[in-house]
């Protein structure tokens, strides 16, 4: 399945590369899949790896059930959060688990995200998983998150980090890049204490504008070249 999904498999690890390119690395933590179409087999990032060193070799095939079907590494024990998110929602093919700076800390105050920045427009008011801060290792726990984040493309963990769920790898790994944005500058204004808000019918508007597929795909292009230029040294 990885030869015949070499595609989707080089786009994962684009996607790794990404991310923490824009500050998501966390060690050897944090971790993305991505749902091989017409099947129940996940394509995911395999265990022991920072997501700046991924390659196409890291890159391991699991069923629903976390069993690694083809692939020579280990599957995180984190798998359920992507796994269930895919059961659940047959619309998302592509999703996100990291540790960010700002979405970790915003996890911890109990706040949601409001529209005080344009990305802020796309997450307002995202779920706040608060069962548990640990990892979350159960088929119960994965559940639960799904759940939690209902039709919502994103959710914070509690003092944990963030998950991001997308139709496709680019739109996933943009939304988890804009979702750090949209945290950071919320929390800055949070220590000044008073903002003003988007109005709801501009929060639709900017998403209209900024937002459309078109437009995560330039948004995409615009990180692979900048990945391309910090690659080259």
């Amino acid at each position: 399945m990885l030869n015949e999904n070499q595609e989707l498999v080089n786009k994962l690890v684009q996607s790794c590369h990404i991310l923490s390119m824009e500050g998501h690395n966390d060690i050897t933590l944090g971790h993305v899949s991505a749902r091989i179409p017409g099947s129940d087999y996940v394509l995911m990032k395999a265990s022991g790896k920072g997501l700046w060193e991924v390659t196409a070799d890291d890159v391991i095939v699991i069923d629903f059930d976390g069993k690694v079907i083809e692939g020579h590494q280990k599957c995180h024990i984190e798998y359920p959060i992507h796994t269930e998110i895919l059961r659940l929602r047959d619309d998302i093919n592509c999703v996100i688990h990291t540790h960010p700076f700002f979405g970790t800390i915003f996890s911890a105050t109990g706040l949601t995200i409001k529209p005080v920045s344009n990305e802020g427009t796309i997450f307002l008011d995202i779920p706040l998983f608060t069962e548990t801060t640990e990892l979350i290792q159960t088929p119960d726990q994965g559940i639960a998150i799904a759940r939690k984040l209902g039709n919502h493309c994103a959710l914070l963990l509690q003092n944990h980090g963030i998950v991001v769920a997308g139709r496709s790898i680019e739109e996933a790994t943009v939304l988890a890049i804009r979702l750090e944005k949209a945290a950071k500058a919320q929390f800055f204004l949070e220590l000044l204490g008073s903002y003003q808000y988007t109005a709801p019918d501009e929060c639709k508007r900017k998403i209209e504008q900024t937002y459309d597929q078109r437009q995560m795909q330039n948004y995409w292009d615009y990180y692979l070249r900048k990945l391309k230029v910090k690659k080259r040294g």
